[in-house]
């Protein structure tokens, strides 16, 4: 199964390992949190809270918000592993 999230970060292990911290949407919550009179709509897993996935080596490292492809074994399996960037961001085209 695949499924696509936001890259959040990353970091290299001791023996060469690219692991990213991603954001599914489906699983993890939305990109931006949204809050309402200063409370969060809901209890999304914060983004220091999120989980680092195993990465094939990528063209270049992942900049916050991304998009990132996951692979997993089977339709039940939490066990990701980053194959590549889209291309796509989150901010894609919003210039401020």
């Amino acid at each position: 199964m695949i499924v696509y999230g936001y890259a959040k970060g990353f970091m290299h292990t001791g023996d060469g390992t690219l692991k990213v911290r991603v954001r599914v949407p489906s699983i993890h919550g939305p990109f931006k949190q949204s809050e309402y009179n200063g409370q969060k709509v809901k209890n999304y897993t914060k983004d220091a809270d999120l989980p680092y996935y195993t990465s094939v080596e990528l063209t270049r490292n992942p900049n916050d918000g991304d998009v990132v492809m996951l692979l997993t074994s089977n339709d039940k399996s939490t066990e990701f592993t980053v194959i590549g960037l889209t291309g796509g961001t989150y901010n894609g085209g919003a210039y401020l």
